[in-house]
């Protein structure tokens, strides 16, 4: 198909699907779609204006040729999500899936298939303008969040490295002069307790502090049949602080460190799917694979410790602004695996990470006449990723050393980006990028020795935008962007074997609109994505490789209402054809007559990509009622999903299902407490959100099932 062909057929399936899908799911919420939680609306009527930075600037939503989901603190509290993995349930096209512990979003069906030492995501998570470069810990907790944009499509002139697929940019408050105080606690299914606060002062007339955490621990909902026990006991806490000195009028500093600790072993442990387990053939041995229940016979662990410190300066220098954003982190995490998910001793494996990384930007914005608006920016990153020892049973044996590495990656970056104003309501957008990135493996195998080995790999990502606005507060947008995901040495694959970048070329058609009651927004898209790196287990380890080149075109809308003073709703729908265009090297897990796993080579061109289902959605509605003095405000949002595959050859998948969640708040007439009833997957939907094939098993995860839980906030 020629690109003015697709464009042309995309904007008129976009118009079609979009007002059939919203119209149905206004008759019928059971089957409604995704959507952005609903701002609140002003005074007058108006929804207020949603500010995000997707363009490294304020500017209104409506204003940015890029499709994004933004979500305030308060809706995001509204419709019970407290972490990052629970975004999807309010972000159209978005799943975030778990590999083990580490974490394996997907935005429009791009997202990687591969984790472990020396690899990384395809969509960026940041923190404050920090990027979070380890997947063990991206799974952030949301403490005293001001704001979550989900930036969707390759973001990699502004966002730099590794956003092929798009970005999640968590905002967290601003220390405030004025003292304010809020505390929170709850309880709910599976002995789950969780206590947070915030507080926030000002020191002197220059200077202001905040702190934020939160502890919570529970038991999981996971039970062992060899003994009863709890298998997911968890213990997590998290403390975050921020000063903000204001030196002059024109320099402030922000300095902020975070601490987090988790002890939760709920994505490790794990049963096996439909029983696929090399302790089958054990006899006697247990290999289950109903969603509570596991028969581990070594203890699955999962341990994450991690300190980051982060500064940001911002200068006024009069023809413009400049900000340097300095970070540095050091987390360490400890796994244990049993890797057959069964009674029997077959294959266990544990290994410590630690992974340190330090990150500087540096970048100068600001405008030349009314008509220009220019940034021009500095990267550089730096990692160190170690996995001292790797060890592994087999069949009980004392567990031995397979394997130690080292990872460094050292990344420079360029960018300078631009908006002219052509006219009253033309805009043309531009943006280059120029990537450096050098990785290093130190390899140390008992089995082969030591193994050094370096690359590197360079690119240049640029962006074009023409946006026209129709009236105020509405427009339409063409955009071209090409991403870039890093190469990598993979140390999983036991050899110094490079794997080469990807490459997406990402074209998209969009319209927004922002008026009295109503926000609504509608894209198309087309991908063309090349180099795919991809993971297979072949013994004796796991083989990452580009294999694949992949089409992915899709439509998407949102829409929100305030559809009287009381009731709000948020609906909105996500559709991607997402398929294999060449990938004759995937493979099929095949079990042999010893119980372990073996792969087949199969050509899946043409298959449907993992972790890309053909539609997504979800509907938030929210109604406000008074209540005495106070007021009552009940919130429903519901997920749905269709079918996804955890492999490229459609071998393991999860059917399509819906999850709902339910929650009632009475605040009482000072405004200052706060009471709340709720329940998350209220139909106790059965769903995995992980399947990972190896040589002992086909390991799966479940998501959690029903929760009622009770909660009392209190703010000042």
């Amino acid at each position: 198909m020629t690109l003015d062909r697709f464009f042309l057929h995309s904007s008129l399936r976009l118009a079609g699907a979009s007002t059939i899908a919203l119209l149905a799911m206004a008759a019928a919420p059971a089957a409604a779609q995704d959507v952005q939680a609903a701002p609140a609306a002003a005074e007058d009527g108006v929804i207020e204006d949603i500010v995000v930075t997707a363009q490294r600037r304020t500017e209104r939503l409506e204003d940015v040729p890029i499709a994004i989901t933004s979500l305030g603190g308060s809706a995001l509290e509204a419709s019970s999500v407290t972490r990052v993995s629970q975004l999807p349930t309010l972000v159209p096209g978005l799943r975030l899936d778990q590999s083990g512990t580490f974490a394996q979003p997907t935005i429009r069906g791009v997202g990687s298939s591969v984790a472990g030492p020396g690899l990384s995501s395809n969509v960026g998570t940041y923190i404050d303008g920090f990027y979070v470069p380890n997947s063990l810990t991206s799974d952030l907790a949301l403490l005293s969040v001001s704001n979550v944009q989900v930036l969707k499509g390759p973001q990699g002139t502004l966002f730099g490295r590794n956003a092929t697929g798009g970005a999640i940019l968590v905002t967290t408050r601003d220390p405030s002069h004025e003292t304010t105080v809020t505390a929170r606690a709850s309880y709910q299914s599976f002995n789950h307790l969780n206590i947070g606060g915030y507080a926030s002062t000002g020191l002197s007339d220059k200077v202001a502090m905040d702190v934020t955490g939160y502890f919570e621990r529970g038991d999981g909902f996971v039970r062992s049949l060899i003994d009863g026990h709890k298998e997911a006991k968890f213990k997590k806490w998290a403390v975050r602080t921020k000063m903000l000195a204001e030196l002059s009028d024109t320099a402030k500093f922000t300095l902020a460190y975070s601490h987090q600790y988790a002890d939760d072993p709920t994505f490790v442990a794990k049963n096996s799917y439909n029983g696929l387990s090399a302790g089958s053939v054990v006899p006697g041995a247990l290999t289950p694979s109903g969603r509570r229940d596991v028969a581990n016979n070594y203890e699955t662990q999962s341990r994450i410790n991690g300190d980051a410190f982060y500064l940001t300066g911002e200068f006024d220098l009069g023809f413009a602004t400049l900000k340097s954003l300095s970070q540095y982190r050091d987390e360490r995490t400890f796994i244990a695996n049993d890797n057959d998910s069964s009674s029997a001793s077959v294959v266990h494996s544990n290994y410590q990470s630690i992974d340190k990384s330090f990150t500087q930007e540096v970048n100068l914005s600001g405008e030349t006449s009314d008509a220009f608006k220019w940034l021009l920016g500095g990267y550089y990153f730096w990692n160190d990723i170690r996995y001292p020892s790797v060890n592994v049973s087999i069949n009980g044996a004392p567990f031995a050393k397979t394997q130690g590495s080292i990872n460094k990656i050292n990344a420079y970056a360029a960018f300078a980006d631009g908006t002219y104003q052509v006219s009253d309501r033309l805009f043309l957008t531009g943006g280059l990028r120029y990537s450096i990135e050098k990785a290093t493996l130190h390899l140390d195998m008992p089995s082969n020795g030591i193994n050094d080995g370096s690359e590197t790999w360079k690119s240049l990502t640029p962006r074009a935008v023409v946006r026209y606005e129709l009236a105020d507060r509405t427009s339409v947008y063409a955009s071209y962007s090409k991403g870039f995901k890093s190469g990598q040495l993979p140390a999983g694959s036991n050899r110094i074997e490079p794997v080469r970048p990807e490459k997406i070329d990402a074209f998209e058609v969009g319209f927004k609109t922002a008026r009295r009651g109503l926000r609504f927004d509608a894209s198309a898209y087309y991908y063309d994505y090349k180099d795919l790196q991809v993971t297979a287990f072949l013994s004796p380890g796991s083989i990452v490789r580009n294999a694949a080149s992949a089409e992915i075109y899709g439509v998407e809308a949102q829409v929100a209402a305030d559809l009287s003073s009381q009731l709000s709703v948020s609906l909105g729908g996500a559709y991607t054809h997402a398929k294999y265009k060449d990938f004759t090297t995937a493979v099929r897990y095949v079990q042999g007559s010893s119980g372990f796993f073996s792969v087949q080579t199969v050509d899946a061109s043409g298959f449907t990509m993992q972790r890309a289902p053909k539609f997504t959605g979800t509907a938030d509605i929210t109604y406000k009622i008074p209540v005495g003095d106070g007021d009552l405000t009940l919130n429903g949002n519901l997920y749905y999903t269709t079918r996804v595959y955890f492999d490229p050859v459609e071998q393991f998948y999860q059917n399509g299902y819906a999850l709902l969640n339910l929650r009632a708040t009475y605040t009482l007439p000072n405004k200052a407490w706060s009471f709340s009833v709720f329940g998350t997957n209220v139909t106790d939907t059965s769903y995995r959100n992980q399947v990972q094939p190896a040589s002992g098993a086909v390991q799966q995860g479940y998501g959690e099932p029903a929760v009622i839980g009770v909660q009392a906030s209190y703010h000042f």
